[in-house]
């Protein structure tokens, strides 16, 4: 069932799709939340509806991948009036119980892995690319090409790649309650989409261990990538060198990650623009999805 208090200022109707997010506890003040707060929240319910009707619609998010006008109407979610009870804020549509059972589907799945704790721990990035690289050297021109991978990709990269696009607006709206200032907070999302769910209450605790699973990131299998270097960057004393690429497999550009000075210098005298280069590299898996067109690579070495 659905909270009473969630609905009384709504007049319910057949195929009414519901976005609700109840705070309580040190984050309210007298029933209310601060404008931050509040604009925070809005803003990651809107980008989480504008990602699960981008995925009902093509099937995939792609990285980058923005509404164009004409689909904003599709995605206007009506606010209604903060109620009190803590504070809860409301979000209705009519006839979009699809988008709302996308964001439910994608939410569930790591919230139930927060609450149990049961989030992976993989070896360091760093350990992580130095067996990266070392499996390139040894395989050199046997290393599996990149267009062989976008042909036959991994069947979970895509679907995860597109549920973390809702799940990390999820994330930034629940991490709202993790400052340490506020411990007693509490966060309950409740999604009434094609029928009502129980809400997915976040504490302070769960709301962590949900961070860690949607900020996951590792790397995957080494592959050559067929690449024209656009822009090559030095760093500086707080930044790394990194490089943005032409995949020419893709037909995309995308952001090339190197781990140091040698990694500069090794794209260095390729760095014309013009020149094709084939370079090992392995994608930058988030909570274990990737988008093979605009992904971020990691740099390994010159084929």
């Amino acid at each position: 069932m659905l909270r009473a208090t969630a609905l009384k200022n709504i007049q319910w109707e057949k195929d009414l799709a519901l976005f609700s997010v109840h705070f309580d506890g040190d984050i309210t003040t007298d029933h209310k939340v601060s404008v931050r707060v509040l604009a925070n929240t809005y803003q990651h319910m809107q980008r989480s509806i504008d990602r699960a009707y981008l995925l009902d619609k093509y099937g995939v998010v792609e990285k980058y991948e923005r509404l164009t006008k004409a689909e904003y109407r599709e995605t206007d979610f009506i606010a209604a009036y903060p109620e009190e009870g803590g504070i809860v804020l409301n979000a209705v549509k009519q006839g979009a119980e699809l988008l709302v059972d996308r964001i439910y589907a994608a939410t569930s799945v790591v919230f139930q892995s927060a609450v149990n704790q049961a989030f992976e721990r993989h070896q360091s990035m760093a350990q992580q690319l130095t067996d990266r690289r070392r499996y390139a050297h040894q395989m050199g021109d046997r290393t599996r090409p990149f267009v062989d991978v976008q042909e036959n990709p991994p069947q979970v990269w895509s679907a995860a790649y597109s549920n973390r696009s809702i799940v990390k607006e999820i994330d930034q709206l629940v991490g709202q309650i993790t400052r340490s200032d506020l411990e007693t907070s509490r966060v309950d999302i409740t999604l009434h989409g094609s029928r009502p769910q129980l809400p997915l209450v976040f504490t302070p605790s769960i709301a962590g261990s949900f961070h860690k699973i949607a900020a996951d990131r590792e790397l995957g299998p080494p592959m050559i990538a067929r690449v024209r270097i656009r822009i090559l960057d030095a760093g500086n004393r707080t930044t790394k060198p990194n490089a943005k690429i032409l995949n020419l497999d893709s037909l995309r550009e995308v952001n090339l990650h190197l781990s140091n000075d040698m990694d500069f210098a090794a794209l260095h005298p390729f760095h014309n623009g013009d020149d094709e280069v084939r370079i090992h590299v392995c994608p930058i898996l988030e909570a274990k999805g990737f988008d093979l067109k605009g992904g971020d690579l990691m740099f390994l070495r010159v084929a």
